[in-house]
C-alpha cells in the first residue's frame, strides 16, 4: 500500500455536516466535461510525479445481471476500443481479452478505465503498480490515490481545478 493516499472529490469541504456528511447541492455523476477531466487531470498529475506510465488492472469486474449506477448501462461497459476485441469463436457477450486481473495498461488506457468508472458504464477495477501507485473510484465520484511519494505538486494542480483531496 502507497505512504500516501488522498481521497479526490468535487464536494466541498464546507458543505459538510458536523459528521462529515455532505448537505451540498452538487450531483453524484458524471458531467461528462471540466468536472470530469479535472479527475482525470489528477489521476494523471500523481501517475507523472509518481513515475509511472503503466499501471496493472486488479480485480476487474464488470455487473452480471443489475444494474446499480446513476447512469444508465452502456454496451461493453465502458471498455469499447481500450482492448482488442474477444476472438470471433466466443459467443455472447464477453469481455475483452486484456481486461483482466495483472493486465499491464499504459497510462492513457488507464485514464479511460477511471473515465469509464466516473460515468457509472459498469467496468471497476483498482489501478495499481505495487507499493508504488494506485488509484480507484469509490461511489459518488470519490477518486482515491495513492503514492509512495508525498506528490506536493501533483496536489497543487488538482486545487486549482477545484477539486479537494484530502489525506
Amino acid at each position: 500500500m502507497p505512504a500516501y493516499v488522498y481521497r479526490v472529490t468535487k464536494y466541498d469541504p464546507a458543505d459538510r455536516d458536523e459528521h462529515g456528511r455532505y448537505t451540498g447541492l452538487e450531483d453524484t455523476g458524471s458531467d461528462h466535461g471540466e468536472v470530469e477531466a479535472a479527475y482525470l487531470q489528477a489521476v494523471a498529475a500523481f501517475a507523472t510525479e509518481t513515475g509511472v506510465d503503466h499501471l496493472a488492472i486488479r480485480e476487474p469486474g464488470v455487473p452480471s445481471i443489475a444494474h446499480f449506477g446513476v447512469e444508465p448501462p452502456v454496451d461493453g461497459y465502458g471498455l469499447d476500443g481500450l482492448f482488442p476485441p474477444a476472438p470471433d469463436a466466443v459467443t455472447g457477450p464477453s469481455l475483452p481479452p486484456g481486461f483482466h486481473d495483472g493486465a499491464q495498461v499504459p497510462l492513457r488506457t488507464a485514464l479511460e478505465l477511471v473515465r469509464a468508472m466516473l460515468r457509472d458504464n459498469g467496468a471497476w477495477c483498482r489501478l495499481e503498480v505495487e507499493d508504488v501507485f494506485a488509484v480507484h473510484v469509490g461511489w459518488d465520484q470519490y477518486l482515491y490515490i495513492g503514492s509512495n511519494r508525498p506528490c506536493e505538486e501533483a496536489l497543487v494542480r488538482i486545487c486549482a481545478t477545484g477539486l479537494f483531496p484530502s489525506a
